[in-house]
């Protein structure tokens, strides 16, 4: 039996033989490497197929017999031994030299031993430098001349050698040692060059995955180290301009000792205002290299500063070295701008862009965290603030006048409130709290804060604006979820407004009981959908500049039996808030598809589409799909002729809301996002969404002639969404100059009291028989806004 020591020592002995056999039978992978190896088989083989011409020598000569077999020990051994280590110590070369020298006496002739000599001229040249290969050059001549001088005092040679024949022995290996160090450099640098594409490949694989810009940097940094390997001598360092300094970062390469902390400013010049720069002085540079060297100035574009690097390299830069640091710095710059523009996303996707405020989804993410640690949900509350009259805001002042009133709104807000509070604005002028660590009478009292903070007027333009507020307070109990939370929050605030504008109410079970006249609107709303009290009324949507009716808007109006026709500003909110708005959804989607089949085509080859809007209590629902699904196959309306209008918030509340979208456009039903633009995440909506039309929110529209920055916005939109392939809608066209801007822009249709105001179906009819063959000259009369 083996014992257990022995039998490691067999294996580790096995090991090496394996290893060994390895190195020598496969060829490696590297370009130069792979070229040794094959050089190296040609040497031992030109050493094996020479020593049949010395056998008749070796016979007969002891001495000769003892010059062949340690000279091909010799060279075997030392080839086989730089194939393992990649490297030939000088020891080596002169070792190869005396192999040769006695190789060759041992011959019958001298020229016997010129094959192993070009072989070991092209192998060991591919290994070394061209100070080596110089000196090798001069060994292996000496070889020949020495063979040249002994021939003739071995035993058994009796003629000497043929001076001619020997010179051109030196002439020819001479030669390809300069052609073997040309092909060694040509192969090394093919070899850097694989190595700094490979960085360059796995860096820029990494650096898509990163957000944090520390950590790009950092990435950089040891790629520009690995860069610098693959071109001896190299030094990169990054400067930063400080007032007459350029301030010393973050270097790597050959330093012997760390560079300065600074250079002079003068050793840059700015060149133009992109951030190029020359490099006007060279001496402070290499008194930190150590020695003269050629530099080059790059860039960096992405960094907050003026910054560059400047590389350096002992007589020349190798173009393929610069390109692939000007390509590093690409990457780097690409991934610092992806950065930004994650964080800036991010920043948009929780915060609301008017306000600053927390939105709608970070409140819900934020307030689920909560209840969700039960140690946070003692002394938490939440507080709901809704702006009394600031409609009035809007329709006198304008669009622009409540968005500053919302901006102060937020402000007034803060400072009502403290640091780790949670303070956000839902959407519209609905605002919401997050209080933690208090008792219900602080919450109170700050809610009384508000009140009274919201109360005083607000002065945009120099007009003074009042709206007030009316706030409802709700407490976290043992076991309260979060839809339950934010109900009896929203429910404090509409008890709230039923006590009057600017109070403050706390939820208590039974809080809206005593409220006969609230309660009693909120049940007949949702008698309406099946008393037959909903009507659907349409507004025409035009197309530019051909001014054809190529669809229309569905509309509800709710025909109440004691307050007369109501909009939906009047019960839509209570709706969404109580769930009747599923059941008036239903009764709009329904009644739309069937009143669109009987539409005429305006249009041939173009049929009329019907916009349906959604609210997102319809997109919550998992049945919400197989209704509109229904609604179409009941009323034969064909799926391309359905739009399904929602808000951005709506959708980006819910994941589940947009695979829903993603399953209705599969069937070839269209989206359309409403009020585009006042959002918080337009573009993310673009781009997760399949989304077919774009409506351009009126604010913008009506300020688009008078206001340069809306504009803008405006034409932007129009600009991104036509090379997206979606159509574009401008909402709330009135004048006739509104119309010529957003056909000149390249809006595809328009939206507005201009051409007809929202009306019932007989009435539509009516219109587009009347308008049936464009132009439309004759504005109907602005009515009240829908």
């Amino acid at each position: 039996m083996v014992a257990v020591g022995e039998r490691s020592t067999l294996n580790r002995t096995g090991h090496r033989m394996t290893t060994f056999g390895s190195a020598l039978l496969d060829r490696p992978s590297g370009v130069l490497e792979g070229t040794r190896w094959l050089f190296t088989w040609l040497a031992l083989l030109s050493l094996m197929f020479s020593l049949p011409g010395i056998i008749p020598n070796v016979t007969a000569s002891r001495l000769d017999l003892l010059l062949a077999s340690v000279s091909s020990v010799a060279l075997i051994g030392s080839w086989i031994f730089s194939l393992l280590r990649q490297r030939v110590p000088f020891v080596l070369e002169v070792l190869d030299a005396l192999a040769l020298t006695a190789f060759a006496l041992a011959g019958p002739v001298p020229l016997a031993a010129v094959p192993v000599f070009f072989a070991a001229a092209w192998l060991r040249t591919l290994y070394s430098t061209p100070w080596r290969s110089a000196i090798r050059g001069a060994l292996y001549t000496v070889a020949v001349l020495t063979t040249t001088v002994l021939w003739p005092l071995t035993p058994g040679h009796p003629t000497a050698p043929d001076m001619a024949r020997q010179a051109a022995t030196i002439s020819i290996m001479l030669l390809i040692i300069v052609v073997a160090e040309q092909l060694r450099t040509v192969l090394q640098a093919n070899d850097w060059a694989i190595e700094r594409d490979k960085a360059l490949t796995e860096t820029g694989s990494r650096l898509l995955g990163m957000t944090d810009a520390n950590a790009i940097r950092l990435l950089s940094w040891t790629t520009a180290g690995e860069l610098g390997a693959t071109t001896p001598g190299l030094r990169v360092v990054k400067v930063v301009r400080h007032e007459e300094l350029l301030l010393v970062g973050a270097h790597t390469g050959d330093f012997i000792v760390p560079p300065p902390t600074s250079f002079p400013g003068d050793v840059l010049r700015t060149i133009g205002t992109n951030g190029d720069a020359q490099i006007m002085r060279t001496g402070p540079l290499d008194d930190a290299a150590g020695l003269p060297l050629l530099w080059e100035c790059v860039s960096l574009t992405e960094q907050e500063e003026d910054a560059w690097l400047l590389v350096g390299a002992p007589k020349r830069i190798p173009e393929g070295t610069l390109l692939s640091v000007r390509s590093l710095v690409n990457q780097v710059n690409l991934a610092l701008r992806n950065s930004r523009s994650h964080h800036q996303l991010t920043a948009q996707a929780q915060h609301d862009t008017l306000t600053g405020l927390d939105n709608r989804l970070s409140f819900t993410s934020q307030l689920g965290a909560l209840l969700a640690r039960t140690d946070t949900t003692a002394g938490l509350h939440v507080l709901f603030l809704d702006l009394d009259d600031f409609k009035d805001v809007n329709d006198h002042m304008g669009h622009r006048a409540g968005d500053a009133v919302l901006t102060e709104v937020a402000e007034r807000l803060r400072h009502c409130t403290r640091p780790q509070d949670i303070c956000s604005r839902l959407g519209g002028d609905e605002f919401a709290v997050v209080l933690t660590g208090t008792t219900v009478a602080a919450a109170e009292a700050i809610a009384q804060r508000m009140v009274g903070s919201l109360a005083a007027p607000i002065i945009v333009d120099g007009r003074p604006c009042r709206v007030g507020a009316s706030v409802g307070v709700a407490t976290a109990t043992p076991g309260t979820n979060l839809d339950e939370l934010v109900h009896q929050a929203d429910v404090a605030m509409y008890a709230a407004k039923a006590h009057g504008k600017g109070q403050v109410q706390l939820y208590r079970p039974g809080l809206l009981q005593g409220e006969s006249a609230l309660v009693s609107f909120e049940r007949q709303l949702g008698r309406a959908a099946g008393g037959g009290q909903l009507e659907v009324h349409y507004q025409p949507i035009v197309s530019l500049p051909e001014l054809h009716c190529t669809g229309v808007e569905a509309l509800v109006r709710w025909r109440h039996p004691e307050r007369g026709l109501l909009m939906p500003c009047d019960f839509i909110p209570l709706a969404e808030t109580s769930g009747a708005i599923l059941g008036i959804g239903a009764f709009v989607l329904r009644r739309s598809c069937t009143d669109a089949v009987t539409w005429p085509e305006v249009r041939p080859g173009v049929p009329m589409t019907v916009n349906v809007n959604i609210s997102a209590r319809e997109l919550e629902s998992d049945h919400f799909v197989d209704s509109v699904l229904w609604c179409l196959a009941d009323s034969g309306l064909p799926a391309q002729r359905l739009v399904l209008e929602l808000t951005e918030t709506v959708v980006l509340e819910s994941a589940a809301a947009v695979e829903r979208l993603k399953a209705l456009a599969a069937h070839g039903i269209r989206v359309a996002i409403d009020d585009f633009g006042t959002g918080y995440s337009s573009l993310a909506t673009l781009r997760s969404l399949p989304i077919s039309v774009v409506k351009l929110d009126a604010s913008f529209v009506s300020g688009a002639l008078s206001n340069s920055v809306d504009r803008t916005v405006v034409e932007a939109i129009v600009q991104m969404s036509a090379k997206l392939g979606i159509d574009t809608i401008a909402e709330g066209v009135e004048r006739l100059d509104q119309q010529e801007l957003l056909a000149q822009i390249g809006t595809d249709a328009v939206q507005g009291h201009l051409y007809c105001s929202a009306v019932p179906l007989a009435e539509l009819r009516e219109w587009l028989a009347r308008t049936g063959t464009p132009p439309l000259v004759e504005p109907i009369a602005p009515v009240e806004t829908p």
